[in-house]
């Protein structure tokens, strides 16, 4: 598998191995079976039924047709990236910026999935030469797919993904501290947290209070997520 390192705004390099050729071919074969499986049941379903066929036609469509057209989409949408085949075999799609995609950019893949569905070299061949195995709808839409298995944790960074959020931040007074401070206090953080020192927890909260003037009754330890899910609110606008 090939690694792909993906920028962040707070200069912090994540590095990613992207899902090759072949397991993306096994998570597709995967979705295949869940797919052929509910088709078939599907199909005995509708030979069941006894109705006019005008009737009949409609059911098919919206039971038969729309699941088969849409499953690609509709999975990776609700299921953050993934499809069963996707989370079964431990991948997900994500943007360029190690991020949740957008709906376009879901679409985007959706759409050219039909081109390459007819002509299955280009997947293949696009795939082949792309640095980060990407066939051309993800090159298209700007998305990877990238292994869950040894996925680097976002938690371990000052990095937080607020955009699918309705977060709203309590300090602006956090823009006066800079990457390499927020760094520093998410450090601190871990470690009183790892070694259950909650007196290290005070000190680097009410260090913050003091430098930036903020008063609070929170407990230290909410203050210090609070001031990292501000920063990245302000930061990431």
């Amino acid at each position: 598998m090939a690694s792909v390192k993906i920028p962040t705004s707070f200069n912090i390099d994540l590095e990613f191995e992207t899902a090759n050729i072949w397991m993306r071919f096994a998570a597709w074969l995967i979705d295949f079976m869940i797919k052929g499986g509910f088709m078939l049941i599907m199909s005995y379903v509708l030979n069941q039924m006894h109705y006019s066929q005008t009737v009949t036609y409609v059911i098919y469509f919206f039971a038969y047709i729309l699941p088969n057209t849409f499953y690609f989409l509709a999975a990776e949408i609700l299921m953050n990236g993934q499809t069963p085949g996707k989370r079964i075999l431990n991948m997900r799609v994500r943007n360029m910026h190690g991020g949740k995609p957008s709906i376009s950019q879901y679409l985007i893949r959706w759409l050219f999935r039909f081109i390459e569905s007819v002509l299955i070299f280009v997947p293949l061949v696009s795939m082949a030469r792309s640095p980060y195995d990407q066939r051309l709808g993800d090159i298209v839409a700007g998305t990877i797919v990238v292994s869950t298995k040894t996925k680097p944790s976002l938690h371990d960074t000052i990095f937080r993904d607020m955009s699918a959020t309705d977060y709203t931040p309590q300090f602006p007074q956090i823009l006066k501290l800079s990457d390499r401070d927020m760094n520093k206090i998410k450090e601190l953080m871990d470690r009183a947290i790892k070694s259950n020192n909650m007196e290290l927890t005070a000190r680097v909260s009410y260090r913050i209070r003091d430098v930036l003037k903020i008063e609070t009754e929170m407990e230290h330890l909410t203050f210090l997520e609070t001031v990292l899910n501000d920063y990245n609110y302000y930061t990431t606008r």
